[in-house]
């Protein structure tokens, strides 16, 4: 194995991640191609061939699955709404038009962040951006998050043993990989043996936090006072925020999911 034996959780069906609330079908009805799961950073990587997006692993995409964070939402016009959705490893830019209303009235209801799972057609953007042209959408959480994760490692994993050799590239995966586990909270390698800085960090944020959130000039300050150095605070609070842990509403404000 290249990554330590773990153990996944039951997966919930995607039909009923992805129900609807108002319309199932309405909801679900627009894709027809066969959907995959793969983490956004590999996603990013893949190359638009004549069969669909080639993926460093061999996978081959059209149709995308995907559970993470919602962390913007941009309405463009009536019906039509942009967003990001993140994973531990990156994000993606998702985009619904007038075809499918209910997905777009809900994506444009949703404040971020909220753990989202959405489905629907890889697009390519300009000559290298590839987006989600979305036509499913439900609000989740934070441990169908997690299941996804366990989910989509299994799959990478299983596709970089059949690879044989790694290339560097399938080995950057690799340790993408190790780190979304870790998110998860089911990678058990490398855990310190005291206090975990992230924790302390998590629970600083909550004490600091008014009704919006904490300033970050009182986090920075409270983590000096339990020993955390400015530079290491600087780097869980980004790691927090890429992993959807917390997010920024203003320059100077830190809010936890």
């Amino acid at each position: 194995m290249i990554i330590g034996t773990h153990l996944m959780k039951s997966i919930l069906l995607i039909d009923m991640l992805l129900r609807y609330p108002v319309d199932k079908y309405a909801a679900m009805g627009y894709g027809t191609d066969p959907v995959s799961w793969i983490f956004a950073d590999e996603c990013h990587r893949a190359v638009r061939r004549e069969e669909g997006f080639v993926t460093p692993t061999k996978a081959v995409l059209n149709r995308l699955f995907m559970i993470g964070v919602l962390t913007e939402v941009h309405v463009q016009s009536s019906r039509s709404v942009e967003a990001r959705v993140s994973d531990p490893t990156g994000g993606l830019n998702v985009t619904v038009n007038r075809s499918c209303p209910l997905v777009a009235d809900l994506l444009a209801a949703t404040p971020p962040p909220a753990f989202v799972a959405l489905a629907g057609e890889l697009a390519q953007r300009g000559r290298e951006e590839i987006i989600i042209i979305a036509d499913a959408l439900q609000i989740v959480e934070r441990s169908d998050r997690d299941r996804y994760l366990h989910l989509c490692a299994e799959d990478t994993i299983r596709r970089l043993e059949l690879a044989g050799d790694l290339t560097e590239e399938q080995v950057a995966i690799a340790t993408m990989v190790k780190r979304a586990l870790e998110v998860a909270g089911k990678s058990k390698e490398n855990l310190p043996v005291a206090a975990d800085p992230r924790e302390q960090m998590i629970q600083i944020i909550h004490a600091q936090s008014g009704s919006n959130g904490a300033l970050v000039a009182d986090i920075f300050s409270a983590a000096s006072d339990a020993g955390i150095g400015d530079d290491q605070t600087k780097t869980i609070l980004t790691e927090l925020l890429e992993e959807g842990e917390c997010y920024m509403p203003t320059n100077d404000i830190i809010r936890l999911l």
